[in-house]
């Protein structure tokens, strides 16, 4: 196997990494006192806590004039390529991610509020989207460089797992402005022209609803996420109770049933019924006797569905001890 000699270098001198890193680290740490990045900072915040973009002038500034973004964020980019010209194998101290032509840096974070940079490049795979996504919150995007084909896509609510759903073809290139308003509304780009560059200020809705994607052939509902990182590791520590089979756990996913939305509480029913089939019988039943509950028709269906297959889950009901039917 072949070792770089500037990897070898690293592995046997520890301190040229820390030096390197410290050095990007050091970059990243002036721009964050900038008086101006100060200022975006702070109104990063009052933007977190509900202001209105208009009240909160530095962050508007930046997603609606194109020089003052590009100013901004040249006065990060250009220092960032720098220090890795010098330092190559140091590694750039913002979260980002890279995924089959789309590249996320994001430069800023408070609460719910986050600022990025964005990079589109044509995708490895050639085959146009087959489905669309929307999230709950507001965004507000910026073109800094780079043309692209694109599509504004909209969601109004249809028939049960299913949306209608308009598109209509837009061009971005440096200077377009976009904003997108709750779940109904997102963009697809569909063709990039070399490299499309967007500064994004996106603000997650205070108590989001769960995240969908559609098919765009026919709008069927192929997935719902749930809306909060908060509701996302609770389904998945409910998820690894259920693998490991914890039935101490069924009194406290029982209770998971009765608060919380509409899909944690399902996916602890889910669980329930798995780990103690009469604890989650019973809790499935007070479901289906509520028609107040925003469950009950899915619950009436799955009793409907059970007592079918498993009569003897009737006489659970009444029962309080374990069962494994």
């Amino acid at each position: 196997m072949r070792i770089d000699p500037a990897i070898e270098a690293l592995r046997e001198n520890a301190a040229l990494q820390h030096r390197a890193q410290a050095e990007l680290e050091r970059i990243k740490a002036d721009w964050l006192i900038e008086p101006r990045t100060a200022a975006m900072l702070r109104a990063l915040e009052r933007y977190d806590r509900g202001a209105r973009l208009a009240d909160c002038p530095p962050l508007a500034a930046l997603v609606a004039e194109t020089d003052v973004a590009r100013s901004h964020i040249d006065a990060l980019t250009g220092a960032m390529i720098e220090g890795l010209r010098e330092n190559p194998l140091g590694h750039v101290p913002f979260r980002h991610r890279y995924g089959d032509g789309l590249a996320v840096l994001q430069l800023a974070q408070s609460g719910r509020a986050t600022l990025s940079l964005m990079l589109y490049a044509p995708p490895e795979s050639e085959a146009p989207p087959a489905s669309v996504c929307f999230t709950d919150g507001e965004r507000h995007e910026i073109c800094l460089a780079g043309a692209a084909e694109a599509r504004r896509v909209s969601a109004k609510e249809g028939q049960r797992n299913r949306a209608e759903l308009t598109c209509k073809t837009i061009r971005i290139a440096a200077g377009t402005r976009l904003s997108f308003a709750g779940l109904r509304e997102t963009k697809l780009v569909d063709r990039v022209e070399g490299r499309l560059v967007l500064l994004r200020l996106a603000r997650q809705a205070a108590a989001p609803r769960p995240s969908v994607e559609y098919r765009l052939s026919d709008g069927a509902l192929l997935h719902r996420a749930a809306g909060a990182c908060d509701e996302s590791r609770r389904e998945l520590m409910l998820a690894l109770l259920g693998a490991m089979q914890r039935e101490d756990a069924v009194p406290a996913i029982a209770r998971l049933v009765r608060t919380g939305s509409d899909s944690l509480r399902w996916q602890a029913l889910r669980e329930c019924l798995a780990l103690d089939s009469a604890a989650g019988f019973r809790e499935l039943s007070q479901l289906a006797r509520d028609a107040a509950d925003p469950l009950h028709g899915p619950a009436c269906a799955l009793r409907t569905e059970l007592l079918a297959g498993y009569p003897q889950l009737a006489a659970a009901e009444g029962e309080h001890r374990p069962c494994r039917a």
